[in-house]
């Protein structure tokens, strides 16, 4: 399975149980691989919970880096379900996570009916709102990470 990935998107908020050692290790660089072929793309919200998460997610992959003397690159930040009508907490937290400069954030993706109705059909949101404002959002984000 790991050769055919190259990126793995970890989904907020983290479970940070085995399975999520497994996708931070088979997210790490390989040998031979330049620094940002491979990684992590990590989804957060604008909001202090998010941020939260996060830092335990960094203390993981840090942990699991150490202890298996591998190298996991962050590609980069996607703020999900945002919304600027959500005042202070929700701007003040986007620019929160951009000024961290390191990893990037790749796109900022609004809080739209299409992605909480493709989670109420379990769906995934490129089948079932092909055209929407969030599927142009990922399908960009993995033009630019290929």
């Amino acid at each position: 399975l790991e050769e055919h990935f190259d990126v793995i998107v970890i989904d907020s908020p983290p479970s940070l149980g085995l399975a999520m050692d497994a996708a931070i290790y088979y997210g790490r660089r390989r040998d031979g691989e330049k620094p940002g072929a491979s990684g992590l793309v990590i989804p957060v919200e604008a909001e202090d919970t998010s941020a939260q998460a996060y830092g335990m997610l960094i203390n993981q992959v840090h942990s699991l880096a150490t202890d298996y003397d591998i190298d996991v690159d962050q590609l980069g930040l996607v703020v999900n379900k945002y919304d600027s009508r959500r005042g202070y907490i929700a701007t003040s937290s986007l620019e929160k996570w951009k000024s961290l400069g390191t990893p990037p954030v790749l796109a900022v993706i609004g809080d739209l009916k299409e992605q909480r109705e493709a989670v109420r059909l379990q769906r995934a949101l490129l089948a079932y709102s092909p055209e929407s404002d969030q599927a142009h959002h990922m399908r960009e984000i993995a033009r630019r990470l290929t």
